[in-house]
């Protein structure tokens, strides 16, 4: 795996709190509204010039772990993509509520490890179903574009299953005309599911447009979810991340109760549009006065 190594000196932690970068990207997920048609916005990354093999690994990367990384390189290399959109839903099926890291602070880190990686984008959909992402992609890459969705087994399930759908038949054809999905297995057992799934009358005609591939046996439990537990419980985690997501959440005290003054201090400056303010001076400003009242 080819694992960024971003810089976590002084210099790096001012990434953390550049203003004008988090500012657009909060500018772009307010223009991005669910009850519009399907759009996607390229908020960061390598050039699209000459890509054609497009990979998208959609996810709420609360935090991005190494696992994403992993998945991407991997998808990358055996399937000779172009490039990979790290792509963040304002709607995300089955966890609408945003809760951890602000959207603002996931675009941040997966811009910041796009750019380490060298061939990685990252981008924005105001849409939760992949039919609709679809939709989204095609109008943002054009119709030369070869279109990949980089998922789970669990993603697999759910992307064929009929509950989230007015009309699964048309929505799948839909998803399955335009792109094809990569489908990340973790040991033999993921591989039986798969077929079994596959294998069933309503998903045969679809089954040639799904395409596995193995992940490290090391990568079967490895979980933003868990991540998160460890944080807050003040566990050890960060084997688990990309040395950036590390580094960022010891910075700012992401998934325990102190996170809660960035999130809050970011919406103020926000409303007042002051990118001339310092976010770090004035978060340790603000820590400081807390400390005093508690």
């Amino acid at each position: 795996m080819s694992e960024p190594n971003p810089t976590t000196n002084s210099a790096g932690r001012a990434a953390f709190y550049d203003l004008a970068r988090l500012f657009s990207f909060r500018d772009v997920l307010y223009s991005l509204r669910e009850e519009e048609p399907p759009r996607a916005v390229s908020v960061e990354g390598t050039s699209l010039s000459g890509a054609r093999r497009i990979g998208i690994l959609p996810g709420s990367f609360n935090p991005p772990t190494i696992a994403h990384i992993e998945l991407a390189c991997r998808a990358k290399e055996l399937f000779g993509l172009d490039t990979i959109f790290f792509t963040l839903s304002r709607v995300t099926v089955d966890k609408e509520t945003i809760e951890g890291l602000i959207l603002e602070d996931r675009l941040l880190l997966l811009s910041l490890i796009a750019r380490d990686l060298g061939w990685a984008r990252v981008s924005v959909v105001n849409r939760g179903l992949y039919y609709e992402e679809t939709r989204a992609f095609r109008s943002l890459l054009g119709n030369s574009a070869r279109i990949s969705f980089i998922v789970g087994l669990d993603k697999l399930f759910q992307i064929f299953d009929a509950r989230y759908y007015q009309d699964r038949e048309s929505a799948l054809s839909a998803l399955l005309t335009e792109a094809q999905l990569l489908v990340a297995m973790r040991g033999v057992l993921g591989m039986d599911h798969a077929e079994q799934l596959l294998s069933r009358g309503e998903n045969e005609p679809y089954r040639d447009r799904v395409f596995p591939f193995a992940l490290p046996d090391s990568m079967k439990e490895l979980a933003s979810s868990s991540v998160r537990s460890r944080v807050a419980a003040g566990e050890t985690f960060q084997e688990d991340l990309p040395q950036v997501a590390a580094a960022f959440i010891a910075e700012t005290g992401a998934y325990v109760p102190r996170y809660q003054l960035r999130a809050r201090l970011f919406d103020r400056l926000y409303a007042t549009r002051d990118e001339s303010a310092n976010f770090f001076d004035l978060m340790k400003q603000t820590e400081k006065s807390d400390k005093k009242l508690s």
